[in-house]
């Protein structure tokens, strides 16, 4: 019984310490991990978000890339981050002791310091700055492309960190290799623009070159309705160093007074409503609606006018007494049909100012009628509808604008938009003479291709004299025509000594 009693209480003891062994085995395990966690430094080197490409999967968005340093300071390292860092900033590192990062000039690996490339969002070299829009404090899309397609470029968000062992000071641990984490970093997935980078390096330049210090540029493919380019002045740098100038917005889409560049609207849907472009008006200067006397620019007589002759001298008068030939309601429509007055919508979430149009009540009276003929009046629109116009007039077909190309999953694989299916809106035989019309007007403007420039009343005064908004609109080549152009200027003398210079140097260009 006695030797029953001593086996059970030496197996229970066994047990016993094979229990505590185990449990000091764990606790050992515990503390080692926990050490490892907590005698650990963590540095973000960068984050990433969803790529905002061109067409042709060119990144828009980041633009540019930086060069980070990861630096473990210690003896070993001091030539190397002397060389990096320059002496006395590769002393104080390596005094403090303590893993960090430093911006580098260029790429290292070696087993203390290694560099990084980095996005940068909107780089020195950065397209499109407009359209592409801004970011807030938290790195959430705050205007343009970015706001209109945050949760997707959110969705592909990601970041880059290095991990450091450390001792209780905080200083690297000699000898101890540290550690990448990349988590979903520079994904490839995003949104995918019409924009063409080339085109939209052409047209920024011919802006930059230009008088226009606060406008636009926009280029649209007559044939798909998609906008290849747009552009916008001022630029970030020069709004933020000349605070007198408008606040940073997309000229492209914002309403303006358009005038003259209206015209041609006018005269092809009298065109397709049975007026022979032969019809002609004798242009004394001026003319008497209502209570109203309208003239010509500077009161000019421009004598007996054609409906070529008068898009080519721009004459108020004519273009009023062709108003006339017209049913203005039914014309009234037609513009509303057209995107007049709706805010235009360029993708998801990003759309141009619906500007304004006069209502059927407004175009009983005769100086409504009259104002809304030369492009004045309760008419408002922004470049990007203007475009649409001009589309029509070159084609006869109307295809809704865009800026969309598709979306690009996270191995950069590009899934395209359905295409919009043209309207035609406008017979061919009035495309052919529209054609032949303002490609004598964009002669007699001293520029290449086809189109009409502008010079409105904006009903704002600036010491004293009122602002002007000028255009010039149009397409190019003149016949079997591939692109749409609006410029504009949003406080300029005239169309053609501001807008059609750009034109044509853009025209010139063009692919």
């Amino acid at each position: 019984m006695e030797k029953r009693i001593i086996a059970l209480f030496s197996a229970v003891c066994i047990l016993l310490g094979a229990l505590l062994w185990r449990t000091m085995d764990v606790g050992q395990k515990q503390e080692t991990q926990v050490l490892q966690r907590t005698n650990t430094r963590v540095l973000t080197v960068g984050t990433s978000r969803g790529v905002i490409y061109d067409r042709n999967l060119q990144p828009l968005a980041p633009s540019d890339e930086r060069l980070i340093a990861a630096a473990a300071p210690c003896e070993a390292a001091m030539q190397t981050m002397t060389a990096l860092f320059g002496k006395d900033a590769a002393k104080q590192m390596l005094l403090r002791g303590a893993p960090c990062l430093a911006k580098a000039a260029q790429q290292v690996e070696t087993p203390f310091v290694r560099t990084f490339s980095v996005p940068v969002r909107r780089g020195d070299s950065a397209l499109a700055a407009h359209l592409i829009g801004t970011l807030d404090g938290e790195n959430h899309g705050s205007g343009g492309i970015e706001k209109a397609f945050d949760a997707l470029l959110r969705r592909y968000s990601g970041s880059l960190s290095v991990r450091f062992s450390v001792d209780a000071a905080g200083r690297v641990l000699p000898g101890e290799a540290k550690e990448i984490l990349d988590a979903n970093f520079n994904s490839k997935g995003g949104v995918a623009l019409t924009i063409d980078s080339e085109m939209q390096r052409v047209t920024e330049a011919a802006l930059q070159n230009s008088r226009i210090q606060s406008g636009c540029a926009v280029i649209m493919d007559v044939q798909t309705g998609e906008i290849r380019a747009m552009a916008s002045v001022p630029s970030f740098d020069t709004e933020a160093a000349n605070p007198s100038l408008s606040p940073f917005t997309n000229k492209a889409l914002g309403a303006y007074s358009v005038g003259s560049v209206f015209k041609p609207l006018l005269a092809a849907f009298a065109l397709e409503h049975g007026v022979k472009r032969s019809f002609s008006y004798t242009c004394t200067g001026t003319c008497q609606i209502g209570e109203t006397q309208f003239q010509c620019f500077g009161k000019k007589a421009h004598g007996k006018q054609t409906m070529k002759e008068a898009l080519e001298n721009s004459c108020n008068t004519y273009f009023i007494r062709l108003m006339q030939k017209i049913d203005e309601t039914a014309f009234l429509s037609f513009c509303e049909t057209l995107g007049f007055s709706r805010p235009l919508p360029l993708c998801d979430g990003l759309f141009c100012s619906k500007g304004s149009l006069p209502a059927a009540r407004d175009l009983l009276l005769p100086g409504e009628r009259a104002n809304f003929a030369f492009g004045q009046g309760r008419l408002l629109a922004s470049p990007v509808q203007l475009l649409s116009v001009y589309q029509l007039l070159a084609t006869g077909l109307q295809t809704p604008p865009t800026v969309l190309c598709g979306t690009v999953d996270e191995h950069g694989a590009l899934q395209r938009e359905t295409p919009f299916a043209p309207v035609r809106r406008l017979k061919e035989t009035t495309v052919r003479q529209m054609q032949a019309l303002l490609a004598a007007s964009a002669k007699a403007a001293g520029t290449v291709g086809a189109g009409k420039t502008g010079t409105a009343q904006s009903g704002i005064f600036a010491d004293e004299k009122e602002v002007c908004r000028t255009w010039f609109a149009g397409f190019f080549p003149a016949k079997m025509p591939r692109y749409a152009v609006v410029i504009l200027n949003e406080n300029g003398v005239s169309g053609a000594a501001d807008c059609a210079p750009v034109f044509g140097e853009i025209c010139r260009a063009l692919p």
